[in-house]
């Protein structure tokens, strides 16, 4: 199975010039994520070949507006695609996605979107000071789990206890995307390095918000089991 970024910006030239944010396509039919502009998702899907009205399923991790910035060209091109959304998103995101002909599954819990691919459903956390709800996915195959993390806001280590425990402690394989640790320093980044390994995790692959600094970090500390991310990247996972 591939699991494709479709989008992917971390530096402030990206989100200068071309957005900021992530999103992936697993099994060519789940987008995970929208970025933070449609003229950039829809580009970008273009050139990697990939239809814009070949989703049966939209899993957002959570209702920041560079997670969320191309979900009217998705719902728009999709119409009866099932939409996957936590409970506790706001109305105003939530007003956006019924303006469309679409299903919303509310996933307060572990959800299964098709055989062996779930979303964590609805996990609390704070940001900024306030309150927010985030989810993720992840592919579940004989060997282990892959777990794909938009930003991480409720802190991608009790996000990461919270999964195992749930899959009775089965093994981490790959841990991708934004683990929101830009804004932390060394000590604080070498200490869930710490952590991760501790947990057993194999392969991580870091990007968007997890910074320049934790990615170096990341780069120097996993070693081969290290996958620098960025637009057009392919992952391929067992399943």
């Amino acid at each position: 199975m591939e699991i494709k970024v479709i989008a992917e910006a971390s530096t402030k030239l990206q989100r200068l010039f071309v957005g900021w944010g992530v999103s992936f396509l697993v099994n060519n039919d789940i987008l995970f994520d929208t970025f933070s502009t449609p003229d950039t998702l829809k580009h970008n899907l273009s050139k990697q070949g990939v239809k814009i009205s070949s989703f049966k399923h939209l899993v957002i991790s959570h209702d920041h507006w560079d997670h969320t910035g191309g979900v009217r060209v998705v719902l728009y091109n999709n119409p009866g695609i099932k939409v996957y959304l936590c409970p506790g998103f706001s109305n105003e995101f939530r007003n956006i996605v019924t303006q469309y002909n679409c299903r919303i599954i509310d996933c307060r819990v572990f959800t299964e979107i098709r055989d062996n691919i779930y979303t964590t459903g609805e996990i609390c956390g704070t940001y900024n000071g306030k309150t927010i709800f985030e989810q993720l996915l992840v592919i579940k195959n004989n060997d282990g789990l892959s777990v794909i993390t938009g930003c991480a806001h409720p802190g991608i280590i009790s996000i990461l206890k919270r999964i195992k425990e749930y899959f009775d402690n089965y093994p981490v394989k790959l841990l991708l995307g934004g683990f929101h640790l830009h804004n932390k320093t060394a000590t604080e980044i070498l200490c869930t390095i710490d952590s991760l390994k501790n947990m057993g995790i194999e392969t991580v692959a870091p990007c968007h918000c997890t910074g320049k600094l934790a990615c170096g970090l990341f780069k120097e500390k996993f070693r081969e089991n290290f996958i620098g991310i960025n637009t057009g990247s392919i992952i391929n996972v067992n399943i």
